[in-house]
């Protein structure tokens, strides 16, 4: 599994089978990219950017339990955020890696602060990519912008729905199915989340070429049950993370709040922030060589 053409295997961990990808030499940083979805997997991420970052890195991409190449979830088997922490590190004692930096994206980024909080000695620094840390929050500054587009396309019923959420007294949860009123969208869902429009399609685009099945593709619907978490804020930890600390965000992403950009700004002690000016969601794929750029400076600077 060793070296930059790497394209992975299925390790044991904590019982289950787990596809690890891992890529570069064995004597640079290590970093572990923790997917977000929930359920999305690694692909996408390695696909643009494993070859970049195994330039100066050692990189490390896994499809969580049960998603993707990994194996299924059996039925009944326990699964919280929890289990997934518990993999992290025994994925980090079974490669022999003594601390790396994390690197959270989206709903992932609510999995890595949960991380570097528990394990400080194994997290060597942390980049929070477009971190949904409060579901709440991100849906209530996502909901009125998803309102206008459904508006413009015609989809009055959807975006009333939306605006109603976006109002609700109370906290927002997964009972209120916030994404099946922005899903009326159809295929202009992706609007929400690419910046240039011509990358609207560009998952779908590395799915199609990935060779994976739909099976396999399918398999991420096992981590729906854990959306109720990602409606638990996380921001009360914020203050407590010890280790530098990068955030990343597109400036046209729509998960983290311009609110919780500040609030990062605000109480991170070793915490700095980098906006890429021309992406949504996914700075990974719209800027790719700036967002190689900036992750592996910070990594190589975290462990010097």
């Amino acid at each position: 599994m060793t070296g930059a053409t790497s394209t992975g295997d299925v390790l044991t961990i904590n019982g289950t089978g787990l596809f690890v990808d891992v890529r570069g030499p064995k004597g640079a940083p290590t970093l572990l990219f923790v997917h977000g979805g929930p359920g999305q997997g690694s692909y996408d991420f390695m696909h643009t950017q494993g070859d970049r970052l195994a330039e100066r890195l050692r990189v490390v991409g896994v499809d969580q339990r049960g998603v993707l190449r990994s194996d299924p979830l059996p039925a009944g088997a326990p699964l919280n955020v929890q289990v997934l922490l518990d993999d992290f590190e025994a994925l980090r004692r079974k490669l022999g890696v003594d601390s790396w930096t994390i690197l959270g994206h989206s709903a992932g980024g609510g999995y890595a602060i949960r991380y570097a909080h528990q394990h400080p000695a194994s997290v060597r620094a942390a980049i929070y990519d477009c971190p949904c840390w409060d579901s709440d929050g991100t849906d209530r500054y996502r909901l009125p912008i998803a309102a206008d587009l459904l508006e413009r396309y015609g989809e009055l019923e959807a975006a009333r729905r939306c605006r109603e959420l976006a109002a609700k007294p109370e906290r927002l949860d997964p009972d209120d199915q916030s994404w099946e009123a922005m899903r009326a969208l159809g295929k202009r869902y992706n609007e929400l989340f690419f910046h240039q429009p011509d990358n609207t399609d560009a998952l779908d685009r590395i799915g199609s070429q990935s060779g994976l099945t739909e099976d396999q593709w399918r398999r991420g619907v096992s981590h729906l049950p854990l959306l109720s978490e990602m409606y638990e804020s996380k921001q009360h930890l914020l203050p407590e993370l010890a280790q530098p600390s990068l955030l990343v965000h597109g400036r046209h992403d729509l998960v983290i709040p311009p609110a919780d950009v500040q609030a990062f700004r605000d109480s991170v002690p070793n915490g700095r922030v980098h906006t890429f000016e021309r992406s949504g969601h996914f700075a990974y794929i719209e800027e790719p060589d700036e967002y190689a750029a900036v992750v592996t400076d910070f990594v190589l600077s975290a462990h010097r």
